[in-house]
């Protein structure tokens, strides 16, 4: 009996990896290029600021940068100013001025 056992196991293993890997695979989730999916083009706002030392570039860094639609964010302590690219389908000028002011920053249009 277990010598049946046995063959019918090793039988199945042989047929099992026999088989070409699309016969038994999930065939691949097919993914959107990130290009393909923008559905606005991204938009540029320079700020004027009052920032005062390294630590206040860290902190709109850490902040700003999260905040929903920032695709780039550039902090220029000697110029002071703060430099957002964002997607307008997913925040404003607005909004993007109130968090920089939530902060404690001055957030100009330049």
């Amino acid at each position: 009996m277990k010598r049946i056992l046995t063959i019918l196991a090793l039988s199945f293993c042989a047929a099992v990896t026999s088989l070409q890997p699309s016969a038994y695979a999930a065939p691949a989730p097919q993914v959107k290029s990130a290009k393909a999916s923008k559905s606005a083009k991204a938009e540029t706002v320079t700020f004027r600021t009052n920032l005062h030392c390294k630590n206040c570039v860290k902190k709109v860094n850490e902040n700003i940068a999260f905040e929903k639609g920032v695709k780039d964010l550039n902090v220029s302590l000697e110029k002071q100013t703060i430099t957002v690219t964002f997607d307008p389908a997913k925040t404003s000028v607005e909004t993007l001025a109130k968090a920089i002011r939530k902060l404690g920053y001055a957030a100009e249009l330049k």
